[in-house]
């Protein structure tokens, strides 16, 4: 008689080890410059404004069609984990964000600007759905809301260090750099990512139940 290995149950009995770690970490790191670039838009605005960069309604435009894309990229993103994988998706809109992010710093309109900012929502949003439910899936459910805890806390950690560098960079080397500093550092997370993915030698989903051998 044959019998199927309930996988999920198996994940959730493993006590917490240096792989729960480096998991939340690697998605830490995204969520953490997903809050920053969140909150950075105030210092990027403020600035455009002073330089005559942008209008009040552009700036209006700028922060709305970041919602919308953070919309869109949180509801594409949540049927194309499912689809593809959790770490597929994580890598892919890290890409996109990144990409976006380096053209937002070398847009010479803000008409440049507001677009690339639609295209950062999208990867703002996705990076939600992923980061939450890829942390979800595999700690242990005993511990399961201090872990998130922790995560929500590294996205409002965003804030304070935003204020910061929005003091420290912006008067010297312009808004540019401060709205594409989490480019390089995301893109380094997903080489991470990607790393761990290839000494593990599989996807972020849980294991298929299989059939033992008779």
């Amino acid at each position: 008689m044959s019998t199927t290995v309930n996988a999920g149950a198996r994940l959730d009995r493993l006590p917490v080890s240096p792989f729960h770690y480096r998991i939340f970490w690697l998605v830490g790191a995204g969520m953490f410059f997903d809050g920053y670039d969140l909150y950075v838009a105030s210092s990027v605005l403020a600035a455009t404004i002073q330089t005559k960069f942008s209008t009040l309604p552009q700036n209006l435009q700028f922060i709305s069609l970041t919602f919308v894309g953070m919309t869109l990229g949180a509801l594409i993103t949540g049927f194309l984990g499912d689809r593809y994988g959790r770490r597929f998706t994580y890598q892919v809109n890290l890409l996109i964000f990144g990409l976006a992010s380096l053209a937002a710093a070398f847009a010479q309109d803000m008409g440049q600007l507001i677009a690339c900012r639609f295209v950062q929502g999208l990867g703002l949003g996705a990076e939600i759905v992923v980061g939450y439910s890829t942390l979800t899936e595999f700690v242990p459910p005993r511990t399961r809301g201090r872990w998130l805890a922790f995560m929500a806390f590294l996205v409002v950690a965003g804030f304070p260090v935003t204020a910061i560098l929005g003091y420290l960079i912006i008067p010297t080397f312009g808004w540019g750099r401060c709205s594409s500093s989490p480019a390089s550092a995301r893109s380094s997370c997903g080489i991470c990512a990607r790393t761990c993915r290839n000494r593990r030698g599989g996807s972020s989903r849980r294991a298929e139940p299989r059939r033992p051998r008779r």
